[in-house]
C-alpha cells in the first residue's frame, strides 16, 4: 500500500492529475462503520462461544462431582465419608480399606460416568472442529481430518469395541460417514493411525451433509442413563450403592445445559455473518484504496498525503483482519479457543476429585498417556491424556471397560425378583380382600 500511495502521489505532482482537493469524503466514512459493525458483531460471538465453552465444561465437573459425591456405594464408602470431616476426624484404618459388592459396584457406575463426561468433551472439540468445514461446506482439508482421526483415537481409548462401533454409526462427519466398522479397534500407535497417504495427501475429503443424529444427543443419553441405571428406590431399597431418586433430576438438569451449550456453539459456527455483508466490506475498501490515494493537496506535504493515508489503510486493513479472526473462536488458529487444555484441565481434575473421595479402584481404571507434540504444540503445553487401563493393556480387545472384570450383579437382580414376587402376593391378597 504504501508503494501504491508514493505512485499515486507522484503521478499526481507530474502530470497533475487530481481527483479532488478535499480529504472528507463519505466513502471513508461509510466503510468505517461497517468494519466497526462487523468488528463489534464478531466480538460478541467470541465472547458468546468463550461463554458456552466455559459453561459447558463446567456442567461436565458438575456432572462428574454428582456422580462421585451422590452414588453412596457400601460401609466403605460411608466410613470414609464421616471419618474424614467434621471436628472429630480422625485418620482411616485398615478396615476401612475393604470394600464390599456395593463399594465395588459404585466404583465400576463412576468410571462409567467420568469416562462418559470425558468422550463427551473430545466429542465438542471435534464437532467445532468439523462443523464448519464438514457440515457447512461438504469437505474437510487432511489435515482436519487427521485432527478428527486424533479426536477419534482418544474417544475409543476410553470406550470398548462395541461402543465405538455404536458412536461411530453416529459420527457422520468423517472419511466414512455412517460406518459401522471401527476404524481403529486396536489402538495403534499415532503414526499409523494418520497412516503416510493421509498426511501427505493434499485433497479434500467428502463428507455426508444429510441430517442424522448429533453426536451430542447420543452421548447426553449415555450420561442419563447411567443415572437412571444407579438410581436407588427409597422403599424398594433395590441399589443401596446408588444415588437417591430425588437427586436424579440433577443429572437430567446438568445434561440439559450441555445440549444447550452444545447448540449454541453449534449456532455461532454454522451462521456466520452475512457473506453479501462481508462481500460488500471487501468491495468497498478495494474501491476506497484504488482511490483515496488520488485526492492530494500538495501543501500540506508528504506526511498527510503518503504516511497518513498507509496508516489509514493498515486501520482499515487490521479492523477488517480481526473481525474474521473474531468471527469463529473455534478451530485451530492462534486466537481461537485451546480446547486441547480445557480438556486436559478436566482430566486432571478428574484424578484429583478420585483421590478426594477416596475411590482408588475407580482410580486404577486410568491411565495416562503421553500427547503427541504433532498434535499440539501450542501454549500451555499438553503433556498427557487419559484412557482406560483395560483397552490400552488389551490392545483394545478386551470387551469388559472395568479392569481387571466387572464385579457380579447377581444378586441385585435376585433381590428384585424376590420383591416382585413379593409384590404379586401383596397384590393378589388385596384383590381377595376386595
Amino acid at each position: 500500500m504504501l508503494v501504491y500511495t508514493c505512485a499515486a502521489y507522484w503521478l499526481c505532482i507530474k502530470e497533475g492529475h487530481n481527483l479532488g482537493r478535499t480529504r472528507k469524503n463519505i466513502l471513508g466514512s461509510t466503510i468505517s462503520f461497517l468494519l466497526i459493525f462487523r468488528a463489534n458483531n464478531g466480538y460478541k460471538r467470541y465472547m458468546k462461544g468463550r461463554a458456552a465453552c466455559i459453561r459447558f465444561f463446567s456442567t461436565l465437573r458438575e456432572i462428574i462431582c454428582t456422580y462421585l459425591v451422590f452414588l453412596a456405594g457400601g460401609v466403605r464408602n460411608r466410613r470414609l465419608r464421616w471419618r474424614r470431616v467434621g471436628p472429630g476426624a480422625h485418620p482411616v484404618t485398615k478396615e476401612d480399606v475393604e470394600m464390599d459388592t456395593d463399594d465395588k459396584i459404585a466404583s465400576e457406575e463412576r468410571m462409567q460416568a467420568i469416562r462418559w463426561c470425558l468422550v463427551m468433551a473430545i466429542a465438542f472439540q471435534m464437532h467445532s472442529r468439523l462443523l464448519d468445514q464438514g457440515l457447512n461446506k461438504g469437505g474437510l482439508t487432511a489435515e482436519t481430518k487427521r485432527r478428527v482421526d486424533w479426536d477419534r483415537y482418544r474417544i475409543r481409548g476410553l470406550l470398548n469395541e462395541s461402543e465405538f462401533r455404536s458412536l461411530e454409526a453416529v459420527v457422520r462427519a468423517v472419511a466414512a460417514p455412517n460406518s459401522w466398522d471401527p476404524l481403529y479397534p486396536n489402538l495403534p500407535e499415532v503414526q499409523e493411525l494418520f497412516g503416510e497417504a493421509l498426511q501427505d495427501s493434499a485433497e479434500d475429503v467428502e463428507i455426508s451433509r444429510v441430517p442424522y443424529v448429533r453426536l451430542c444427543t447420543y452421548l447426553v443419553y449415555k450420561l442419563n442413563e447411567v443415572g437412571f441405571r444407579n438410581m436407588n428406590d427409597p422403599r424398594m431399597q433395590d441399589k443401596r450403592w446408588g444415588m437417591g431418586e430425588r437427586f436424579v433430576p440433577l443429572v437430567t438438569a446438568e445434561t440439559i445445559s450441555l445440549s444447550y451449550s452444545y447448540s449454541e456453539v453449534n449456532q455461532i459456527i454454522s451462521t456466520p455473518l452475512p457473506f453479501p455483508y462481508n462481500h460488500l466490506c471487501k468491495l468497498l475498501l478495494f474501491l476506497f484504496f484504488l482511490s483515496f490515494p488520488f485526492f492530494i493537496e500538495q501543501e500540506l506535504g508528504l506526511w498527510v498525503n503518503i504516511v497518513e493515508n498507509t496508516l489509514l489503510a493498515v486501520a482499515l486493513l487490521g479492523m477488517d483482519f480481526i473481525a474474521t479472526e473474531l468471527e469463529n473462536p473455534f478451530g485451530e488458529d492462534a486466537n481461537d479457543l485451546n480446547m486441547y487444555d480445557r480438556i486436559a484441565t478436566l482430566e486432571q481434575e478428574v484424578m484429583v476429585f478420585l483421590k478426594l473421595c477416596g475411590d482408588d479402584a475407580c482410580l486404577q481404571n486410568f491411565i495416562w498417556q503421553d500427547f503427541p507434540t504433532e498434535i499440539h504444540e501450542g501454549t500451555p503445553p499438553v503433556l498427557k491424556y487419559l484412557a482406560l487401563r483395560s483397552q490400552v493393556e488389551s490392545g483394545g480387545k478386551e470387551p469388559d471397560v472395568v479392569w481387571g472384570g466387572a464385579c457380579s450383579r447377581a444378586h441385585i437382580y435376585e433381590g428384585m425378583r424376590d420383591l416382585a414376587e413379593e409384590d404379586e402376593e401383596v397384590d393378589a391378597n388385596f384383590s381377595d380382600d376386595s
